[in-house]
């Protein structure tokens, strides 16, 4: 993982000062943001994705003193603990584990959703957000660490044609209760529940629509608050919050970082 010119340039904050990151999902978009806050705040982090190429292209060119890249699908066990054991031989454990990967899955009710569709949209969102935990949890114990999972406001509210994403996101959020009950208070578990972010996965789900631009700005037509689209950086400052001692007493929570659309 490397820094890019700009963070490598700026000054590094001290809320996670010492402190060793797992960041998933990290090659672009919340993940990307995610690790280029906590690298300004003094993390050390580990940068896991499923692509090589977009890997080394966003962190190829980094600090291996402060950043490390491994390449795993986070559905895969073995990958995920290989992941997690180069984190404890690098960097000696783990003290945040933040589950970024996700994909958006079929735009489907569920009679047309097709099974093995399904079936991969929970492997990546559900399942994936569960492997990492478990296999990082000797670690975040050890060490009383923090768990942030990135769900969704879909998680909390119904949207048509999400038969797949929106339950996966539910677990998501259940699980990191279930984690904050069981580990407490050795360990702190939370998520962070976006509204619609300007990322890949949104013009993934757009593609092949004729204006895009207007397709995205009708998704952040959803948020009473500014009526746009969501920044990934603006959802990493969640995260922030959550993983760092200015969140020492919050655990077990699912907070919409979603411009109040969940009020609606």
């Amino acid at each position: 993982m490397s820094l890019t010119p700009d963070a490598a340039a700026a000054p590094r904050g001290s809320r996670l000062a010492g402190r060793v990151a797992i960041v998933t999902g990290a090659a672009q978009g919340i993940g990307a943001a995610v690790v280029d806050l906590f690298l300004d705040e003094g993390a050390r982090v580990v940068c896991v994705d499923h692509n090589p190429e977009s890997l080394a292209a966003r962190w190829g060119a980094a600090d291996a003193a402060h950043c490390l890249s491994v390449t795993a699908d986070v559905s895969d066990e073995d990958a995920v603990a290989r992941s997690v054991a180069a984190t404890v031989e690098v960097f000696g454990g783990v003290d945040v584990v933040v589950n970024v990967a996700g994909i958006a899955g079929p735009q489907t009710p569920a009679g047309d959703t097709p099974v093995e569709e399904w079936d991969r949209t929970q492997e990546v969102n559900l399942r994936g957000t569960f492997l990492m935990v478990k296999h990082c949890l000797p670690s975040l114990v050890a060490r009383r660490g923090a768990v942030v999972n990135i769900a969704s406001a879909l998680a909390l509210v119904g949207w048509p044609d999400e038969s797949a994403y929106g339950p996966s996101k539910a677990g998501v959020v259940q699980f990191t209760k279930s984690v904050a009950l069981d580990y407490a208070p050795h360990v702190r578990s939370n998520c962070v529940c976006p509204g619609a972010v300007r990322t890949p996965m949104i013009t993934s789900v757009l593609e092949g629509t004729p204006d895009l631009e207007r397709a995205l700005a009708e998704y952040g037509s959803i948020h009473p608050l500014g009526g746009r689209l969501a920044e990934p950086h603006q959802i990493a400052d969640a995260v922030l919050f959550l993983a760092s001692d200015d969140a020492s007493f919050v655990t077990g929570i699912a907070l919409p970082v979603d411009g109040g659309f969940t009020a609606t």
